[in-house]
């Protein structure tokens, strides 16, 4: 219902002026003064929808944008960032012309099938120098170690130049777990010299094993 002020206080007021007519006192100029009555005016209406809040409680504001981000968090995760280093090229040839230099060469067709993953699961430039280290060995008692492809591996990973600065926050707490048995020159030269895809298996081998020295056998 809608109630014109105006109306109000004036119909309030003439009411009290002849309810109160006796007790008027003259002023100054012989006039009789009417008391103004006290009027308690009824509240506004309050839009609907509206929530009531208890005597005394301040509204509250709405967070800003800014805040409401940074209580919800990140929305999704942002894509990785791009390469620094250079992974042009393409994977280097040669594996399947590894030779052994006899039968008794038991681990050959293991070494020569991780020569493979290795071209492929490095970035070309670290690939090409794991590949060419095994080449080198290839028809040479040397190619027969175990570990032959793993530290072709490995030394392509050390004599590789470049580092990708991004890779020092994933590095970070798998350097902290152990506790100064991996450093995190070592970490993100690995992460560095791989590809995209295999990181995440480079992660899992030095977090287990705090070292880089084996985890070429995890590269797919």
């Amino acid at each position: 219902m809608q109630i014109d002020r105006s109306r109000f206080l004036l119909l309030t007021a003439t009411m009290a002026s002849g309810a109160c007519g006796g007790a008027a006192q003259p002023g100054a100029g012989g006039d009789p003064v009417v008391a103004a009555p006290v009027v308690t005016l009824p509240e506004e209406e309050k839009p609907a929808g509206a929530a009531a809040l208890p005597p005394g409680q301040p509204a509250v504001a709405e967070p800003s944008e800014g805040i409401r981000a940074t209580l919800e968090g990140p929305g999704s995760a942002s894509a990785e960032e791009p390469s620094l280093c250079d992974d042009g090229g393409t994977a280097p040839k040669g594996c399947n012309t590894l030779r052994a230099p006899g039968p008794q060469c038991e681990s050959f067709t293991d070494t020569r099938d991780m020569c493979g993953k290795l071209a492929h699961g490095l970035k070309p430039s670290v690939a090409e120098k794991a590949v060419d280290c095994l080449l080198a060995k290839s028809g040479k008692q040397s190619i027969c170690s175990f570990d032959a492809a793993n530290q072709c591996g490995m030394s392509a990973v050390r004599k590789a130049s470049c580092v990708e600065p991004s890779t020092q926050s994933a590095c970070a707490p798998a350097v902290k777990a152990c506790g100064g048995r991996l450093t995190t020159k070592d970490c993100q030269a690995l992460l560095s010299a791989v590809t995209s895809k295999n990181r995440q298996n480079m992660i899992a081998c030095v977090t287990e094993g705090c070292s880089i020295d084996y985890c070429m056998y995890s590269v797919e």
